[in-house]
């Protein structure tokens, strides 16, 4: 998973001068024993340790499954993941770039982008970003995309018209005039109404991501990635999902992004040959 991606120095911008941090290389399942690391964290090594398997790559594993089970819930053949991106509001920070953070709803917030396997489980999530930052953006700044541009991966994702078309992302078509580009549509809308589903389940269990995260940005993200691991955690252990509330953060109409004709041959053979 991205779940550490905020966190990579290869990607994040370098921080403030002023504000340099320490990493702390800690390790508390070494420096701890049983009793004073469960006084501390609230929890046993055990649980610390299986939450900690959360966080390692997970997309790579298990690939063909995830394709049967998305093609049976949504007659989309090939698909290992969907993705999309959602709002977390945050308090308006106290730093010169505050405005960056002010959405098209006039609140403030961090740009989540996440990717769901078909049961609704986080296989990867970037938050690290603006919400001035354009989703296909934070998509090609990842390193799923490299994971992907470098074949790591066998399948696709499905994304909104947001992002741009590649051989790896497949988007809908806004204006399906044959046949196989409407039942490509509807397979798609489908199929992928799952991560919206997944982000609805993943705020109601966490009520915080619905109200407003009152700390400054980089904890905001440390908070709404520690929640995405929970949730897993949950699911994994079949705590019942929690009743879904309307989401207020509806996506505006998306004007299609200029793609290459590259993307837009793949998808056009695509829906030819899989929804003829």
């Amino acid at each position: 998973m991205d779940y550490l991606d905020y966190f990579n120095d290869n990607q994040r911008p370098p921080p403030r001068p002023e504000r340099r941090l320490l990493k702390d290389r800690s390790n508390p399942l070494n420096d701890f024993d049983d009793l004073h690391f469960l006084d501390r964290f609230r929890m046993s090594k055990e649980n610390a340790t299986e939450i900690i398997v959360l966080l390692q790559p997970k997309l790579s594993g298990d690939l063909a499954t995830y394709k049967v089970d998305f093609y049976e819930y949504g007659n989309f053949p090939g698909v290992i993941g969907c993705i999309d991106d959602c709002h977390i509001p945050i308090k308006c920070p106290s730093t010169a770039d505050a405005e960056e953070f002010r959405n098209r709803k006039n609140w403030f917030s961090i740009n989540v982008q996440g990717v769901c396997t078909p049961t609704m489980q986080f296989s990867n999530i970037v938050a690290r970003w603006k919400v001035s930052t354009h989703d296909s953006r934070i998509f090609h700044n990842s390193s799923l995309y490299g994971q992907f541009e470098t074949r790591q991966h066998s399948g696709i994702l499905l994304g909104d018209s947001g992002y741009a078309r590649t051989n790896f992302l497949f988007t809908p078509y806004l204006h399906p005039v044959r046949p196989e580009q409407q039942r490509y549509n509807q397979a798609h809308m489908l199929t992928r109404g799952l991560i919206e589903r997944m982000f609805d389940v993943w705020k109601n269990r966490f009520q915080c991501l619905r109200n407003t995260l009152r700390f400054e940005p980089r904890r905001c993200c440390i908070v709404i990635i520690a929640t995405a691991v929970l949730h897993n955690f949950l699911k994994q252990c079949g705590c019942p999902d929690p009743d879904i509330e309307d989401d207020d953060d509806q996506h505006v109409p998306i004007v299609e992004l200029a793609n290459d004709r590259n993307g837009l041959a793949y998808r056009d053979a695509f829906a030819l040959q899989h929804f003829s």
